[in-house]
């Protein structure tokens, strides 16, 4: 019969061995969820920061801001010009009767063949990490495959916002904020059949009327760690840095 001594060596190199295994099962899970790459989709309201939103958070978290990338690649992927992708791009008031197969002559791009490429591109982003500016990306990768963001304001404080940057009258920003709201609103139901301003569709909603630049992309980090993402460790620390930065090489610009 083996002795009592014999059992409990045993017994607590089982437990270590096992207390081992875990540990390892941890460090490659946490592995695995340090090297999934952040996708970040952000819808926003003209006006509303919504760009710098996305652009600072991109940066913070250091993957592309997919804006103009966007067109670029819809552009390579249809073998047509960007200019003719432009025209197409978040805009549905002329598109009927196929008015920019007028546009190059030769080369012609449907709006099934932009909503094709567009889908692509968005998905080909999502493999590789990116922080997604508009085109309903949200709706093409649905809940699990992004965090999904919306910036919004009062048509006043967008206006404002409009104004200063385009140098133009108030009264005419804010005709040109519910313009182009109201097209991203009319591209989102005519590409996707949903409503832009469905709340259900995002994780989080930010109101650029009470938070500032850095505000929002601090409460977008803790909302996406609280949904369990793994941010890189200065990820807070880089926001007002790179902010700054900005603010010096656009001249001090907001």
């Amino acid at each position: 019969m083996r002795c009592s001594a014999d059992r409990l060596i045993e017994a607590l190199i089982a437990t270590e061995m096992i207390a081992m295994q875990q540990r390892e099962a941890k460090k490659k899970e946490a592995l695995r969820k340090k090297s999934d790459p952040f996708v970040v989709t952000v819808s926003r309201d003209f006006g509303s920061l919504g760009k710098k939103v996305g652009q600072l958070l991109a940066d913070t978290l250091e993957v592309r801001c997919c804006d103009r990338f966007i067109l670029q690649e819809v552009a390579r992927r249809a073998h047509v010009d960007e200019v003719l992708v432009k025209a197409l791009d978040e805009h549905v008031s002329k598109i009927d009767g196929h008015w920019w197969q007028r546009l190059l002559h030769k080369d012609t791009l449907s709006y099934d063949d932009y909503y094709h490429y567009l889908v692509k591109t968005v998905l080909s982003i999502s493999r590789t990490g990116g922080v997604i500016i508009g085109r309903g990306a949200n709706l093409i990768l649905g809940p699990k495959k992004a965090f999904h963001i919306r910036i919004t304001g009062s048509i006043d404080k967008c206006a404002e916002r409009v104004a200063n940057r385009d140098n133009i009258g108030i009264k005419e920003s804010i005709e040109l904020v519910k313009k182009v709201n109201k097209e991203r609103a009319d591209y989102i139901k005519m590409l996707y059949q949903a409503d832009i301003n469905d709340n259900s569709q995002y994780d989080l909603i930010l109101n650029s009327d009470r938070y500032d630049l850095v505000q929002m992309v601090e409460l977008i980090l803790d909302a996406m760690e609280k949904a369990g993402y793994k941010l890189p460790d200065d990820a807070r620390d880089s926001v007002s840095i790179l902010a700054e930065k900005n603010r010096i090489e656009t001249g001090g610009k907001k």
